[in-house]
């Protein structure tokens, strides 16, 4: 898309998933995560906060758009209920395993240092029957533990921002 093209997409989803949900929307995510060369500029001239579209980390970070911070709140592939879209070779129990395990790694890494983990939904997925049941015991099993907390990506970037312990895109863990 040229640049005008894609401004007018983003201010078209933008305007309606306000009309949608009364909140204008403050993070993004492209489809498949492919952005193109002047999305990151767009989005951040357009007001939004964070985009979700890279698979690098596992924590927040910072990257400089328009000579401003832009907030990264890192989207999983490796924590996504995606892969139960075909059925085969995989279940939502094997994907509540795994979310277990990989919940209780960082909740046993975060005595040392800050840790987050995302997992990511999708309505068509885990909004079956089965997958809620999965969820509900997730989200039961994590509250258990002195400390989580649950936050919207909006929330987790607002707290990168204020954060003096937020990597910059040239730092590494």
């Amino acid at each position: 898309m040229s640049r005008e093209d894609e401004k007018q997409f983003l201010i078209a989803a933008r305007d309606m998933v306000e009309a949608a949900t009364g909140q204008r929307p403050l993070g993004y995510n492209c489809n498949w995560l492919r952005r193109g060369p002047n999305t990151l500029s767009l989005l951040q001239e357009l007001g939004y906060l964070y985009h979700i579209d890279d698979v690098s980390r596992d924590e927040p970070f910072i990257e400089q758009v328009n000579g401003k911070d832009f907030v990264v709140v890192p989207y999983t592939l490796r924590n996504n209920d995606i892969l139960l879209i075909e059925g085969r070779n995989y279940s939502p129990g094997k994907f509540l395993e795994q979310i277990k395990l990989d919940f209780d790694q960082l909740y046993e890494e975060a005595g040392r240092r800050r840790r987050m983990m995302s997992v990511s939904a999708h309505d068509r997925i885990s909004g079956t029957p089965q997958m809620v049941q999965a969820w509900d015991e997730f989200v039961r099993y994590a509250k258990s533990r002195p400390g989580v907390a649950f936050l919207r990506k909006d929330e987790i970037a607002r707290y990168a921002l204020q954060s003096s312990f937020t990597l910059r895109e040239s730092e590494t863990i």
